[in-house]
């Protein structure tokens, strides 16, 4: 989530809350859909990441439907700055645990490490890297299922050399 505290008044926890109440939530969801200019769908994953900070809005924004929504963003037809959103919305999403099982679930670990590979930017690599690392803390099973989609794209050295580095940030 690529903007600076300065002009992202989501990042307060109280205006966080406020902002969901006011119901920014289902809208922001909206925007991630197909068909939408990047910018809108990155901005708009921004956004909800930011309010995924709170523990309740992660429960509203999955249940609004973002994470199959955000796990499409990661794909090939995505910029780099794009998939970066959407890694971080989904890093936030993951600290909740019925939510990393969910992520999981819509396909995010094979998309993630897909991002791993050669041709992605170092700051894909590390959001990808980072979001892996949360699911894996969320959800001690996920960890079977990195290392198969790792294993499966020939990247489980690279992998576990970037979550490593993922992890010690």
């Amino acid at each position: 989530m690529r903007s600076t505290d300065d002009d992202n008044i989501a990042v307060n926890a109280e205006n966080n809350s406020t902002i969901a109440a006011a119901g920014a939530i289902p809208p922001l969801v909206r925007l991630l859909g197909p068909g939408l200019a990047g910018n809108v769908q990155r901005d708009a994953a921004a956004a909800l990441g930011n309010l995924a900070m709170n523990a309740d809005n992660q429960v509203t924004i999955a249940a609004d439907g973002a994470i199959p929504a955000l796990v499409r963003l990661l794909g090939p037809g995505s910029p780099a700055d794009l998939k970066i959103n959407a890694a971080a919305a989904l890093i936030q999403l993951a600290v909740n645990a019925d939510n990393a099982v969910t992520i999981a679930d819509a396909g995010a670990i094979p998309a993630l490490v897909q991002l791993l590979r050669p041709g992605s930017t170092a700051e894909v690599k590390k959001y990808a890297a980072a979001a892996l690392s949360v699911l894996v803390h969320s959800n001690v099973e996920n960890r079977a299922t990195i290392d198969a989609a790792a294993a499966t794209a020939g990247l489980l050295h690279e992998m576990k050399q970037l979550f490593d580095t993922a992890v010690s940030d």
